[in-house]
């Protein structure tokens, strides 16, 4: 497991159950109770490659603090939908936003905003996918998509500018 300090939050990058993913904490926060420091896995074969894998995602973060256009290696499993639009967020330039229409209009279903929100809540390899850069047509929306109390909340919505200020985006909201 690495971590990193970025601004008002510690970045981590490990393993859950599905593979390798990241997670956002704030600054010293423990990690989430299902993210570990080796894959649990039923084959050498298989952990392995998620060994591999989390050190080509931990590689692609370091470059991503030098340059955030850094994209993922690969897109996380999920459904279609899901990885239509991680693959459009990753087409966001950095210094720009796009709202959920928007990205559900780059991801093939122009009516499913919703839909595109709830992909960017459960993006596994944030920053790589940027769902920071994605936004409410009324504003900055939301961030992370835990459902946790207002708190929390507020912390993500101010790592989510901080985020977008970190790469010249005009911040809204």
């Amino acid at each position: 497991m690495k971590r990193w300090r970025l601004g008002p939050a510690d970045l981590l990058a490990g393993f859950d159950a599905r593979g390798p993913c990241t997670a956002w904490v704030e600054p010293g926060g423990r990690a989430p109770r299902d993210m570990m420091k080796a894959p649990e896995t039923v084959d050498a074969k298989s952990a392995a490659e998620h060994r591999a894998m989390l050190a080509d995602e931990i590689d692609r973060i370091d470059q991503w603090l030098v340059d955030p256009r850094v994209p993922p290696a690969q897109l996380p499993a999920g459904p279609p939908f899901h990885r239509a639009c991680w693959a459009a967020a990753c087409l966001i330039a950095p210094g720009t936003t796009a709202t959920y229409r928007d990205l559900a209009v780059m991801a093939g279903r122009p009516a499913a905003a919703r839909a595109a929100a709830q992909a960017m809540a459960r993006n596994r390899i944030a920053p790589l996918v940027p769902c920071h850069r994605v936004v409410a047509s009324t504003g900055l929306g939301g961030f992370m998509g835990k459902g946790a109390s207002a708190g929390h909340a507020a912390w993500a919505l101010r790592l989510k500018r901080w985020l977008l200020a970190r790469e010249g985006a005009p911040v809204v909201g």
